[in-house]
C-alpha cells in the first residue's frame, strides 16, 4: 500500500514538474507579433510585469515572477529598449529583458494640438517613412471614406474609431526614443499604446459617468486644445461646448474650420466661404461634434473635456492682442466682445 502511494506521489510531482516545465517554456502567449518595449530609469519589476501584460507577452504573472528570482534575472534587468521576438514564453521573454539592444535611436516628438498633416510632414522629415505611407497606415484628415487608416492594432480604445475615419487624435503626444530603421507600423502602435495608458482606470470611470464616449471626449478635446492653446481656460470651454452640443446648437468653433483648410495661412479667422463649406468637419453648418478628432490633444485637454467648470456662458473669443478668452451670455454680448476685440 504504501509503496502505491509512493508511485502516485512521484507521478502527481511529475506531472507537477512537466506542467511547470511547459508553462515556462513552451506554451506562448497570445501575441503573436513581434514587440519593442522601451523600460525607463527606476521602474520595479512589478512596473514592467505591467508593461509586459498590457502587450500580452505574460501568461502568469506570478510564475514569471518566480522564474525571474530563480534566474536572478530580477537583479540584471535594466533600463533600455527591448525586442521581443515570438513565440513568447515565460523564458523567452524573460531572457529578453536581460538583453538591452545596442541599435542605433532616435528621439521623436509629437506635439500636442499637432494634425495628422504635421504628423506626416514630420516622419517625412525625420526620414521615417513619407506622407502617403503615413496616410495609407492612419488615414487622411477631414475625409470619410471607408477602411480610413488601415493600421491594425490591438488597442482597446482604438476600437471605438468609426472604420470610416481617421486614426487622428489617437496618437499620443510625447517624446519617445526609437530605433532607427524601426518599422512605421511598429512606431504607430507605441504612439497608440501609450495614448491607452495615459486613460487610466480612474480617467476610464469618469468618462463613463460623464455619458459620453471615449471618441466623442476624444473629439472634444482636439477642440479645446487648438480653442484655448493656454489651455487655463479648456474646462470653462469645455461646459460651453457640451451645452451647445447637448442642446443641438451648433459650436461654431474656427478651429474644425482651419482642420479642413489645413490652416497654414497663420490666420485665427475664417471667410464666409470657409464656414459654408459641406464638410462633415463644419461645425458651423453642421450641429453637434464633427465625426472625429481636428488634432492630438493633450491629456489635460482630455481631462477638461471630462471635467468641465460649469458657467452661464453660452459664446465666447479668444482676444488677437493677450490670447485672452472674453465670455459672453447672449449673441449680443458676443457681438460686442467681437467688434471691441476682433476688428
Amino acid at each position: 500500500m504504501l509503496k502505491k502511494l509512493f508511485i502516485a506521489f512521484f507521478i502527481l510531482l511529475a506531472v507537477l514538474l512537466y506542467q511547470i516545465y511547459a508553462e515556462v517554456f513552451v506554451r506562448p502567449t497570445t501575441q503573436r507579433q513581434q514587440v519593442t518595449i522601451t523600460i525607463d530609469d527606476g521602474v520595479s519589476v512589478s512596473g514592467i510585469m505591467d508593461g509586459l501584460e498590457e502587450y500580452a507577452l505574460l501568461r502568469n504573472r506570478w510564475l514569471f515572477e518566480k522564474y525571474l528570482v530563480w534566474k536572478g534575472y530580477d537583479r540584471k534587468i535594466h533600463a533600455g529598449t527591448f525586442v521581443f521576438v515570438p513565440p513568447h514564453t515565460i523564458a523567452t521573454v524573460a531572457d529578453t529583458l536581460t538583453k538591452v539592444q545596442s541599435k542605433a535611436e532616435q528621439e521623436i516628438t509629437i506635439i500636442p494640438g499637432w494634425t495628422l498633416r504635421d504628423i506626416a510632414a514630420y516622419f517625412e522629415k525625420k526620414g521615417i517613412a513619407d506622407k502617403q505611407e503615413v496616410y495609407r497606415l492612419l488615414g487622411e484628415p477631414a475625409m470619410k471614406k471607408s477602411n480610413n487608416g488601415v493600421h491594425e492594432s490591438a488597442v482597446e480604445l482604438t476600437r471605438e474609431k468609426p472604420n470610416d475615419i481617421s486614426f487622428e487624435g489617437y496618437l499620443a503626444p510625447e517624446t519617445y526614443r526609437i530605433f532607427v530603421n524601426e518599422s512605421l507600423e511598429d512606431i504607430i502602435e507605441r504612439l497608440l499604446r501609450h495614448r491607452s495608458q495615459q486613460i487610466d482606470s480612474d480617467l476610464r470611470e469618469h468618462i463613463v459617468d460623464s455619458g459620453r464616449t471615449f471618441h466623442e471626449v476624444l473629439t472634444m478635446a482636439s477642440i479645446l486644445e487648438k480653442e484655448s492653446p493656454g489651455g487655463e481656460d479648456m474646462p470653462m470651454i469645455a461646459d460651453l461646448f457640451w451645452r451647445r452640443f447637448d442642446a443641438g446648437i451648433a459650436l461654431q468653433a474656427d478651429s474644425t474650420v482651419h482642420y479642413i483648410f489645413d490652416g497654414n495661412d497663420g490666420s485665427v479667422f475664417t471667410t464666409a466661404a470657409q464656414r459654408n463649406s459641406a464638410n462633415l468637419w463644419n461645425t458651423y453648418k453642421y450641429p453637434g461634434l464633427p465625426p472625429g478628432p481636428i488634432g492630438t490633444p493633450s491629456l489635460a485637454a482630455i481631462r477638461a473635456a471630462v471635467n468641465p467648470t460649469a458657467n452661464e456662458y453660452w459664446y465666447f473669443i479668444t482676444t488677437l492682442d493677450t490670447g485672452e478668452v472674453k465670455y459672453a451670455r447672449t449673441l449680443a454680448e458676443h457681438n460686442a466682445n467681437v467688434a471691441k476685440y476682433l476688428r
